[in-house]
């Protein structure tokens, strides 16, 4: 085996201009392998960092008024914690954002308050100091400790002894009792936590105004439970739902129709970065993904394969000589697949460096969103095996049939070299078609999929998601976070819009509870229509809450459609309740009746009458279909913040300056959590479907660049094995044009078997992505017809430079070959 090696590489270093090529196109398919594998890996394949994960699953609420499963409420959660026999233990953990000061500066850091516990539950093990106490967790506010994520420790200095320390959190000292260990970063791919607080301390850190902790409506408390050893996740959720029954029986009011729901943990970890409803869509993008990568292989294979059979044309003498003095058929074919696998081998470590690049380039593209994305997907350990083992595999597959063809040779005919007479040519020569043929299809595909998604990029821009786009300075803070309650939070905000109001630059300026597509829409709070049946087919539905202030329509251009919009009286402790809402809960709760002057009520809360009506706008994803809406006014400083929203005469950069300035001058010690201009912030908004479109576009490009080799290759053998049929063709009097025409006839009839081939294939498969494509037929001609001709281009272009050569042929020159 070891001089089989040293031959191999010989032969790979006696021919550069093969050698280069052919790595080329194994190491772009290997790349493109690593670095999709590589973002599935960090989405779905890599395990979570605890012990047993596969004990470990995730409770949800289920509720049929809702899309897709919730959190549970914190009572509910202490319910099914005490009643359950299911699980060794169940933990629960809600995230929180919160201002940590140092010196004369507060900034914004993410962490969770976690129950007590938490860690021993997930069998993490610190890596320094020690985790929560039981006992920390029992008292409100009277366990004031705090567990550092690795990377956050680093960031601070990575100061071993930090155990002990104190950090200001929202106004309070807390004490470092531990770090946890690098690789952990909680339960939810895509996000890792600074830190970890106990749940009793959540006054402190998630300082809310009504009291989400004995709200049974309140859907906030992320769950987690370990099975029992011999527990079924089936057995654990007949379980479960018997306790959810009770508590539904117990507590009709807020626990109607409300069951529970459970799934493996290692399957939900990823399913919080698409959003409610959207649970499956990380791993349809994987599949989407890991078929376009394989189909990038596919046509990387054939293409080498392809040169390792005009190649072999080359080595049949050798091999002939190779025969005669004793070698076996199996021993040739030993000595050419490993040939084979080492430049697959070879490709495969440039792939893999190609996919640490790609990954930074990946990591590079990911937008600043209000809440930060971790994610990795650099190849680690299994990536590499994986890569490395494909690419090997790969090796072998396309270096199977040129050895197979070449232990068929002839002995005599391949020593007198008679290539082009003898039957292994023509079998050569209808697998090499076939290649191309497979390479042509799978382009074609890929193209057609990366020119629809670039028109769903298309129209996504073109979308009107209902608000202002232009001069538009959006700018959130979060005043709890320097200590202040929803009274004097409410004060300082009503403050900082007065002075920005001021402001020459400013147009009209207007506060709201959340960023349109930006966050997740708002806080969904069910509706019940006064002099209604609560059970009435349009009741009981959910709507979105947002909390504005007057000048909020008119900053976001908004249009009211009927009714009136608030005032400041509106927002006075002691007016009426008021609300407006949206087109679409108009359309939705009062179809074909005047909504302006009904009422309606939240569970277990006031009545509000309806002022206005508004038109919808897009709350959560550009593609969403209308989600029903209500407005509050603007009272007090809500949990997780207020935003200011700024319409500026011209450019909208230097009103955030400015509105910066103002803020720091107030109080430096309020956290901006989140500022940009509305155009920048769309871009994140678009994010998803730009990078899809960039991703295929490269991906089609790649794979158009790789067929049209593969046609090339064909074509430029074909013209080198017909050297002397064309000579005599032309010596009897043959036409260029004549024989042009004979070589693109050739050409063109493969790239119209793909082509035919592809088309097929597109038809049925790209219904299958119909869901990522905004509004776009996944059928659409003018794609499909566009992309078969630059395919069309690219096959003449590709028959054109062999076509050329043949004209060039001596036919004396022709003749005399033998």
């Amino acid at each position: 085996m070891i001089a089989d090696l040293k031959f191999a590489l010989r032969m790979l270093v006696k021919n550069p201009a093969f050698s280069i090529v052919a790595f080329l196109a194994i190491a772009l398919g290997i790349g493109a392998n690593a670095t999709i594998f590589g973002i599935i890996n960090a989405l779905i394949l890599r395990p979570l960092p605890v012990g047993h994960s596969d004990r470990l699953v995730r409770i949800y609420t289920a509720d049929p008024r809702f899309v897709g499963a919730s959190a549970i409420s914190y009572p509910n959660f202490l319910d099914y914690s005490k009643q359950d026999t299911a699980f060794t233990g169940m933990a629960g953990y809600a995230f929180a954002a919160m201002g940590m000061t140092r010196g004369a500066e507060t900034r914004t850091v993410f962490g969770e308050v976690v129950t007590g516990n938490y860690f021993d539950l997930l069998e993490v093990k610190p890596a320094l100091g020690r985790t929560f106490l039981p006992e920390e967790d029992t008292t409100p506010n009277g366990h004031p400790v705090v567990v550092l994520g690795h990377k956050f420790w680093k960031s601070l200095g990575g100061d071993p002894g930090i155990i002990g320390s104190i950090i200001t959190l929202n106004g309070h000292a807390f004490t470092v009792i531990g770090v946890a260990p690098p690789k952990f970063g909680g339960v939810d791919t895509g996000f890792a936590p600074d830190m970890w607080l106990p749940m009793a301390m959540h006054e402190w850190v998630r300082p809310v105004p009504d009291d989400w902790f004995t709200n049974r409506r309140a859907l906030f408390v992320n769950t987690i439970g370990r099975l029992k050893a011999g527990v079924s996740l089936s057995q654990a959720q007949a379980q479960m739902k018997t306790v959810a029954r009770q508590l539904e029986q117990a507590y009709p009011d807020v626990n109607k129709e409300r069951s529970v729901v459970l799934k493996s943990a290692e399957s939900a970890k990823s399913q919080g970065l698409a959003g409610p409803g959207n649970e499956d869509v990380a791993a349809n993008v994987s599949l989407l993904l890991l078929a376009i990568a394989a189909s990038i292989l596919l046509i990387a294979c054939a293409n080498v394969a392809n040169l390792l059979l005009a190649r072999a044309t080359t080595r049949q003498r050798e091999m002939a000589i190779r025969l005669a003095v004793g070698a076996g058929r199996g021993r040739l074919i030993r000595q050419l697949l490993t040939e084979s696998a080492l430049l697959g081998l070879l490709g495969g470590i440039g792939g893999i460096l190609c996919a640490y690049w790609l990954g930074d380039v990946l990591l590079s593209l990911l937008p600043a969103t209000p809440v930060p994305v971790v994610l990795d997907p650099h190849p680690d350990l299994r990536v590499l095996l994986v890569s490395l083992a494909l690419a090997i595999l790969s090796g072998v597959i396309f270096g199977l049939a040129p050895a197979l063809q070449m232990a068929r040779w002839n002995l005599t005919e391949s020593l007198r070299e008679r290539v082009s007479s003898s039957s292994g040519a023509i079998g050569r020569w209808n697998l090499r078609n076939l290649l191309v043929v497979a390479q042509v299809a799978v382009s074609l595909l890929l193209l057609i999929g990366s020119g629809l998604f670039l028109k769903a990029f298309r129209r996504a821009q073109a979308i009107d998601p209902g608000f202002r786009t232009e001069n538009l300075a959006i700018v959130s803070v979060d005043p709890s976070l320097a200590g202040y309650d929803p009274d004097r939070g409410a004060q300082v905000v009503r403050r900082i819009v007065d002075e920005i109001r001021r402001k020459p630059e400013a147009v009209s300026a207007g506060l709201g509870r959340w960023v349109p597509l930006g966050t997740a829409g708002g806080i969904a709070r069910t509706i019940i229509v006064d002099g209604r049946d609560e059970n009435a087919e349009r009741n009981r539905k959910p709507a979105n809450v947002n909390q504005v202030s007057p000048g909020y329509f008119e900053t976001l251009g908004i249009p009211l459609l009927r009714g009136r919009n608030f005032t400041e009286q509106d927002a006075e402790k002691t007016a009426a309740r008021v609300a407006v809402i949206n087109d679409a809960m108009a359309q939705q709760f009062w179809p074909n009746e005047a909504p302006v002057g009904r009422r309606f009520h939240f569970i277990q809360g006031d009545s509000f009458e309806v002022i206005g009506i508004t038109r919808t706008f897009k709350s959560s994803t550009i593609g969403e279909t209308p989600t029903p809406m209500v407005y509050l006014p603007f009272t007090d400083v809500p949990d997780g913040g207020i935003t200011f929203f700024v319409h500026t005469a011209g450019t909208p950069g230097p009103a955030l300056s400015e509105t910066r300035r103002i803020i720091r001058d107030v109080d430096n010690r309020i956290p901006i959590t989140y500022e940009k201009t509305v155009r920048d912030h769309m871009a994140i908004a678009l994010w998803p479907s730009w990078m899809g479109a960039m991703l295929l576009a490269v991906l089609g490009a790649l794979a158009l660049l790789l067929a049209s080799m593969g046609v090339y290759g064909v074509m430029a053998y074909s013209v080198s094995q017909r050297t002397r049929e064309l000579g005599i063709r032309m010596a009897l009097g043959a036409q260029s044009s004549q024989v042009l025409g004979l070589i693109f006839q050739q050409g063109m009839l493969l790239a119209a078997m793909g082509i035919v081939v592809g088309l097929l294939g597109a038809f049925g498969s790209t219904r299958l992505v119909q869901t990522f494509l905004y509004g776009v037929n996944p059928g659409d001609p003018t794609i499909f017809l566009g992309v078969t001709l630059l395919l069309t281009l690219a096959a003449l272009a590709a028959c054109y430079f062999p076509a050329r050569r043949a004209l060039k042929i001596n036919p004396v020159l022709a003749l005399r070959t033998e």
